[in-house]
């Protein structure tokens, strides 16, 4: 269903970019649509996945009989984003960006009886983007930077959550609908650091990471 969904807004997003090729609507000022400073919001939807290894520590107390099955699921969620970007030979573009908001998805092991698991929440995006402005109402770039996720436990008898830094990268494009307002779409992938928690005798280990497909709109005020 995830891949079913990336791909009708990916066939939205390109005949979107296509139909308004041809029309009057730009972003930003003439000649330089995507320049300077902007804000913006966009709409998540988001999976996560974890390789998860379980280990018994104590088996007098041990609650848990082993992984028998894995689950990675979806979710939904928003980030505020604002950035300066310029373009510096000719159509090449270069641009800093922070995002603060909410990802969704979960991933989860279970024994048959017992669930216990992770889920996204609260996140904080440091990127960069470098990319190529192709007219002056469409620009696409590759994105590159730091994200932090803060993970809450899942079946946890106590409270567990962490925030787990990972390596973000991925790409997308930005198409002007209004003079300053331009329709942004885009596909990143992070691979988190690993987290460790404890239930009774027994020790999970999580390895997560998350795919983010995002759709929002974009001010740009210079």
């Amino acid at each position: 269903m995830y891949t079913r969904f990336k791909m009708a807004l990916l066939c939205a997003g390109a005949l979107t970019a296509t139909s308004l090729m041809t029309s009057q609507a730009q972003a930003g000022l003439d000649g330089n649509p995507f320049e300077g400073l902007y804000l913006g919001f966009n709409a998540n939807y988001a999976k996560v996945k974890s390789t998860t290894t379980y280990d018994l520590l104590n088996a007098p107390t041990s609650t848990f009989n082993g992984i028998t099955s894995t689950k990675s699921g979806n979710g939904y969620g928003g980030i505020l984003f604002g950035g300066i970007g310029t373009n510096f030979w000719g159509p090449l573009y270069a641009g800093v960006e922070a995002g603060l908001g909410v990802n969704g998805g979960t991933a989860t092991v279970s024994d048959g009886a017992a669930t216990l698991g992770l889920k996204a929440g609260f996140t904080l995006d440091l990127d960069a983007r470098l990319g190529m402005t192709i007219s002056d109402r469409v620009l696409v770039y590759a994105i590159g930077g730091y994200t932090s996720i803060k993970y809450k436990g899942i079946g946890f008898t106590s409270g567990k959550s962490s925030g787990l830094a990972g390596y973000r990268y991925g790409a997308g494009f930005e198409v002007g609908i209004l003079e300053d307002i331009a329709l942004r779409v885009e596909y990143s992938r992070t691979e988190h650091s690993s987290v460790t928690w404890i239930q009774g005798g027994d020790s999970f280990t999580f390895d997560p990471s998350t795919q983010v497909f995002r759709i929002g709109l974009v001010l740009h005020m210079d």
